[in-house]
């Protein structure tokens, strides 16, 4: 008997009905399983050794999750097969027929209704909906190119169809604003407001990780159209780390989708997202848009109202080089002055520019507003192009009689409901501008290349309707907020707010805003909260970013906001940016002669520069800040301080300083009673380790037990403590277990401390512990799970700028290489550990190096020792 029978005839049928648009051949089915069409003959048919009908055990599950099918079902007799199949498609076009649970599309940008020339793209949405293999499309193409029109476009359609099977149809718009303004969306409200719309219970509860991941899992719980339009003011710009998305929470949350997704996660931005780029392979499918082509621009323009000769069609469609946005703009200008008459393009040729697209839209716009100059209709586009986002009619209204006597308002503020119709429809007509009537709401929003320009504009000629207008709308949504903000729904008002009176040069007044009613007078370096949305509202107090506040705000504002962009910068794992402005909040602490503020945030930045690979600097604070912990007077600081000096020994290779200094430490530590006031939490771990790497692990357990002994009796050593500081511990606990043998306790251990760094968000640690539970795989032989936390760890280490973390990563890989006898692969990640710039002063695993080399060597694969070692410190 046939273990598959009639094989052919069922995959003849699967592909007959399309039930994977992307596998209709045998060929394409080979292609999805990575093998040969060949290999796929050889199942149907046999060959004279084998039978055929078989398909192997191997790829049985990954064919029925590709068909999405029950792996029995090839089992079955055809005929069986076949009403299976057709109940399953019956079962799927009653689903299709059925309109969402759920839908919100209100949040995407409001843009024209009819679209020309993109046929092909919107098949090509069609075609991901229904291919279960694709998790991610991401839509790329320049400003005013029409990505947005697309999608709304595309969704309509959708519309028609009750979304094809989508439960939940749910979308974002990040682009409130124009790419050169300072109000940047942070995304964490967008995390927020996605958990509470999907149905968590607490939304506003846990670190952005833990939010991400959560609001992940619930987006995968059903098959989910999720629509990120305008992603990139979260993307770095181009240079070193460009598409990649700064906010980490929302980073996370595209890589969790594209590698699992039932639904599809559609993305619109101008550059591709660097974050995506692992997951090439099928599941992430990019259309990038182009310009239209000739016909589809003249079609555009004729839809529009303009008239005249084909020939000056071609050629003004050729002079602004099938731009949508520039067309539009075209369009609306000729319909609106000169009543549709294309030949009239003619007198605006002197103002393009053929090098740069961006131009002939700011060109354009400048002829408006010359047009429009003093009248109610450049008023009201002043005002929407300042406002960061679309508003309602009846807020302009509000903003206006805040002070209905200046430049911007007074015309305005006389207008009858008649004169203000009129005026829209004026702006609407000229495609300025575009309107949406939602829940009687009248909303009024412009494309975010028109708001750069009206920015540029207004800063450069207009100053102080650039000021008058920032400080009207600062009034504003200072009087909206709520008085006790709880989340970041209350809170996005007021990190606006405080942007808006930056730009209307209130740093004072803005400042004191931001302090009082975003921190609630909170005077600590390290806070919990929101620190992406928090880092975006700060930006613009700062002259030089993070680094040189504005000489208009007073010394002690001065420090506080880069306290503030340090701690930031940290819980964002942006560890060489965190660097500079820690150095500046210590010394602002030493000149003021705060000893203990110093010495306590010394700690985090001798963590950070040791885990950023500068460690001759590390040495070099250590020192600094000696004189600082004795003028505190406190033993406990000196503890530590001996602590952190003893832990960069070690790494450094000199274990007779480290184990001195440990001494001492572990002598203050250990006494019933603390002998001074405890301000900063002791770390044990570090010790531990040092226990554990220099051969003691049965010390390093009773050391290591003695620590958790501490907490279950709250004694002082652990009155301040944190989910890191736990976490550590029990990294440290789950390497001692693996050391002496008991893997069980072992995988317990390194599991829970790898969730819990999760948990608390530690960009700075959280490689450390991937690579530590990497090291128990690798123990195991369980290649394949090593593999993932090596991967993790060095994809966070590259993001987060931890060279130390990346370093150890290449010795890992290069271990579980050599487990698997992949003697070239173990070579070059040696090599890229020992090519990794300014390592050399990380002595701590030279014997680990030499014996993977020495075992290199006996295969023929040498890696010679670095003859320019880095200098040592001196005792």
């Amino acid at each position: 008997m046939k273990k598959h029978p009639h094989l052919a005839r069922k995959f003849l049928l699967l592909y007959k009905l399309r039930i994977n648009p992307a596998v209709q051949t045998h060929s394409d089915l080979a292609e999805q399983l990575g093998i040969s069409r060949q290999a796929v003959s050889r199942w149907v048919c046999g060959t004279v050794t084998s039978t055929g009908d078989r398909i192997p055990a191997t790829q049985l599950v990954k064919i029925a999750e590709m068909f999405d099918l029950d792996e029995h079902w090839f089992t079955l007799g055809f005929e069986e097969f076949e009403a299976n199949l057709i109940d399953k498609l019956e079962s799927q076009k009653r689903e299709s027929a059925q309109r969402p649970e759920k839908i919100t599309l209100s949040l995407l940008p409001i843009t024209n209704a009819k679209i020309f020339g993109r046929d092909a793209e919107l098949d090509l949405l069609d075609s991901a909906w229904q291919n279960a293999e694709i998790n991610v499309v991401q839509v790329i193409a320049f400003g005013g190119v029409g990505k947005s029109t697309s999608i709304n476009c595309w969704l309509s359609r959708l519309d028609q169809c009750n979304y094809r099977g989508a439960k939940r149809v749910y979308a974002w718009s990040f682009y409130w604003q124009g790419s050169s303004s300072d109000i940047k969306s942070s995304g964490d409200f967008f995390i927020e407001h996605a958990l509470d719309w999907f149905g968590d219970e607490r939304p506003t509860e846990g670190t952005p990780w833990a939010k991400a991941t959560r609001l992940a899992n619930l987006i995968r719980a059903s098959r989910t159209l999720l629509i990120l339009d305008g992603l990139e003011p979260l993307q770095y710009p181009p240079g070193p780390k460009s598409g990649q998305v700064e906010n980490p929470a929302v980073a996370l949350l595209i890589r969790e989708l594209a590698l699992d997704n039932k639904g599809l996660c559609i993305i619109t931005s101008r550059l591709a997202v660097a974050d995506l780029a692992p997951y090439q392979d099928g599941r992430v499918q990019t259309i990038d848009l182009s310009n239209l082509s000739v016909s589809a621009s003249v079609q555009m323009l004729k839809s529009m109202g303009v008239e005249g000769d084909e020939a000056d069609y071609v050629q003004a469609v050729k002079e602004y080089t099938g731009h949508p946005l520039s067309l539009s703009l075209l369009g609306g200008y000729l319909c609106v002055v000169h009543q549709g008459d294309i030949g009239k393009f003619r007198e605006l040729k002197s103002l393009l520019d053929e090098q740069n697209l961006g131009t002939h839209a700011k060109n354009l716009m400048q002829v408006y507003l010359n047009w429009f100059k003093n009248t109610p209709e450049c008023s009201l586009l002043y005002l929407i192009g300042l406002f960061d986002r679309a508003t309602t009619l009846e807020d302009m209204k509000s903003i206006i009689l805040i002070d209905p006597d200046l430049a911007v308002t007074k015309d305005l503020a006389k207008l009858t409901h008649p004169q203000w119709s009129y005026a829209i429809k004026l702006l609407c007509d000229a495609n300025l501008i575009s309107i949406v009537n939602r829940d009687a709401n009248c909303i009024l929003d412009c494309h975010p290349l028109v708001r750069d320009f009206i920015a540029d504009y207004l800063k450069s000629e207009q100053i102080d309707i650039w000021t008058k207008g920032h400080e009207l709308i600062f009034q504003y949504l200072q009087q909206e907020s709520v008085d006790n903000p709880s989340n970041m729904a209350e809170l996005e008002p007021l990190f606006r707010a405080v942007i808006h009176g930056t730009q209307a040069g209130l740093y004072e007044a803005a400042f004191q805003l931001y302090f009082e009613r975003i921190k609630g007078r909170q005077f600590s370096l390290f806070t919990e909260g929101s620190h992406h949305a928090d880092q975006a509202c700060i930006r613009t107090f700062f002259k030089k970013e993070w680094t040189e506040t504005r000489t208009e705000l007073g010394k002690d504002e001065k420090f506080y906001l880069l306290s503030c962009a340090a701690t930031n910068l940290i819980y964002l794992g942006e560890i060489n940016e965190a660097i500079e402005p820690s150095s500046k909040s210590i010394n602002w602490f030493i000149q003021h002669e705060k000893w203990l503020e110093a010495s306590i945030t010394a700690g985090p930045l001798i963590s950070m520069l040791i885990a950023a690979g500068r460690m001759f600097e590390a040495f070099s604070l250590i020192d600094e800040i000696q004189e600082c912990v004795e003028n505190t007077n406190n033993s406990v600081i000196k503890a530590m301080a001996f602590n952190f000096h003893a832990y960069a020994y070690h790494l450094h290779g000199r274990d007779d300083k480290a184990k001195e200094l440990f001494e001492k430490a572990e002598n203050i530590l250990i006494q019933c009673s603390p002998c001074s006031p405890v301000t900063f939490p002791t770390v044990s771990s570090y010790y531990c380790k040092f226990l554990l790497d220099t051969g003691a692990p049965e010390l390093a357990l009773q050391r290591s037990l003695k620590t958790f002994a501490w907490r279950e009796q709250k004694t002082w050593q652990v009155a301040i403590d944190t989910t890191s500081l736990l976490a550590s511990d029990i990294l440290v606990l789950g390497l001692v277990f693996l050391q002496l043998g008991d893997r069980t306790n072992a995988r317990i251990q390194l599991d829970r401390q790898v969730e819990l760094l999760k948990s608390a968000d530690e960009w700075l640690y959280l490689p450390t512990g991937l690579n530590s539970r990497a090291e128990f795989h690798i123990e195991t032989n369980n290649f394949q799970a090593a593999m993932r936390d090596l991967e993790e760890a060095l994809s966070i280490s590259l993001r987060t700028g931890a060279k130390f973390s990346e370093w150890e990563t290449y010795i890992n890989f290069a271990q579980l290489h050599y487990g698997y006898e992949d003697y070239d692969s173990c070579k070059a990640y040696l090599q890229r550990a020992k090519d990794l710039p300014d390592m050399g002063m990380y002595r701590f695993r030279d014997a680990e190096i030499d014996e993977l080399n020495n075992n290199l060597s006996r295969h023929g694969r040498y890696l010679s020792k670095d003859e320019n070692q880095e200098h040592e410190i001196s005792a």
